[in-house]
């Protein structure tokens, strides 16, 4: 399984940096770059929903003061078209836009995405991950056209992999498991 310091060493070596032991400690300006870019690119990837970090049908509570607490990883929250838009995220929780206030006494449903740390993802998407920051860092950090252009072969290697992984792991319909039968506002 490829760690985030197997990670970090392929995106330096993509600029001919030598290898790190740990990533503890006093850090270079190109080490905490490509972590920053690590970092950015594997919540960027997982914003986008995919099979192992998406859930249908996903149940949120009202606590005793009526709030429902939106968790730090649960980077998106979607509702079926039977809430007609009518909740948000704000400061950390919902907010319903209908009675214009925090507290809701429901039980809501719907699909969320959860963003997890570079250790948690499946293989496939450390791999994605990895050569899309090294690409964007290899661009950054030296601006040259030549060297990206093997990463950019690398990325597109990795995002077939990863396509092809989704499709073989993820039920796939045309229609969403969200839908109610009911077109928007005709209720």
């Amino acid at each position: 399984m490829t760690t985030k310091l197997e990670a970090i060493n392929t995106m330096l070596s993509c600029i001919g940096q030598s290898p790190l032991n740990t990533l503890e400690g006093t850090k270079s300006y190109f080490t905490i770059s490509a972590e920053k870019i690590l970092d950015d690119e594997v919540r960027k990837i997982q914003i986008q929903g995919w099979d192992f970090n998406s859930e249908d049908f996903y149940e949120l509570h009202p606590d005793v003061n009526k709030h429902i607490n939106i968790p730090d990883n649960m980077i998106m929250v979607k509702f079926p078209t039977i809430y007609k838009n009518r909740y948000v995220v704000r400061e950390g929780k919902l907010y319903d836009k209908f009675k214009h206030s925090y507290e809701i006494e429901e039980t809501l449903k719907c699909s969320v995405v959860w963003s997890f740390p570079f250790k948690d993802l499946p293989e496939v998407f450390k791999e994605y991950a990895t050569m899309s920051a090294a690409y964007k860092f290899t661009k950054r950090e030296l601006g040259s056209d030549k060297v990206s252009q093997f990463t950019q072969e690398d990325l597109m290697e990795a995002r077939i992999a990863l396509l092809q992984h989704e499709l073989e792991i993820g039920e796939y319909t045309m229609i969403p498991a969200m839908y109610d039968g009911r077109i928007k506002d005709s209720i």
